[in-house]
């Protein structure tokens, strides 16, 4: 899959993961694979990382995704999980309540919601039931699917979009597969994956369904135990693994920038920060 910066005009191919190709097209590759799910090992992985013996792994990651740290919060790391949940120094923001923002740092695609709430995602067909284990209303119908694709050079923790309250929120247990698009068309990683999801009653973008999924390695996704909130404030973040938040939009709320969507419908993603505005707000 190729991907853009937003607002600029060169096309780039995604990296080439042979990793992550040789997990999943390689017989003896999915034997290994079905070790790395295996909830043991993920374990393991997650106490490793969180323990300094962990910490010479920091400038080697650095170096590899050409991260600009003079960005984040000047801080003394204890372990290499320590890093990766690094904070930014700052968000950019806006006052116009009419721009729809980007919750995080990622690569963006933006689908129709279907008639019978089918999303068809890149040869995949879902179903928001299956999606989130929950029946919805039917005025999901022709809204918006926004996937947020955060990569491991990303900034992973996710602010929200709008002023609100919680409505509710549940666990989905489930794999850890790569949300790499090499497995789209293999796996239903959507559905498959572990997630969590949240309904939003929101001020402006009415009631807001939003999934954080979890991914390859350890993916652990980590929400703030919150009620109420106002726009730019955190919701939570992703420890090791690359990860993808899905918003689900009503019908008519927002006006998603027609370059997202144009990129989208020639399988092109469309890289943004956190707090771009992608879109406006129609009410």
């Amino acid at each position: 899959m190729k991907y853009k910066y937003y607002r600029k005009e060169e096309v780039y191919d995604n990296e080439k993961n042979t990793s992550l190709k040789f997990l999943y097209t390689n017989p003896f590759g999915r034997i290994i694979l079905k070790l790395i799910y295996n909830r043991f090992i993920s374990n393991i992985v997650g106490f490793f990382l969180n323990r300094k013996i962990s910490k010479p792994m920091i400038k080697k990651y650095i170096k590899k995704y050409n991260i600009d740290m003079n960005l984040y919060v000047p801080t003394y790391y204890e372990s290499f999980n320590d890093f990766f949940k690094r904070e930014l120094q700052e968000i950019k923001k806006t006052d116009n309540v009419k721009d729809f923002i980007s919750i995080c740092d990622s690569k963006v695609s933006v689908y129709k919601i279907e008639k019978d709430l089918i999303l068809n995602i890149k040869n995949s067909k879902y179903t928001i039931e299956e999606l989130i284990k929950d029946k919805v209303g039917r005025d999901y119908e022709d809204g918006y699917c926004i996937i947020y694709r955060l990569e491991p050079k990303d900034y992973h923790h996710y602010i929200f979009n709008d002023d609100g309250t919680i409505i509710s929120n549940k666990k989905i247990d489930g794999k850890l597969h790569t949300v790499n698009p090499i497995v789209y068309d293999k796996y239903k990683v959507f559905t498959e994956n572990k997630r969590e999801v949240t309904v939003l009653k929101t001020t402006h973008l009415d009631y807001v369904i939003q999934i954080e999924v979890g991914a390859l390695c350890v993916g652990r996704i980590k929400n703030r135990e919150i009620f109420q909130y106002e726009r730019y404030d955190e919701k939570g973040y992703f420890e090791f693994g690359g990860s993808t938040i899905i918003q689900l939009l009503k019908k008519d709320i927002v006006t998603i920038d027609p370059e997202i969507l144009e990129n989208t419908k020639n399988d092109i993603e469309t890289q943004v920060t956190i707090g771009d505005v992608i879109g406006k707000v129609n009410k």
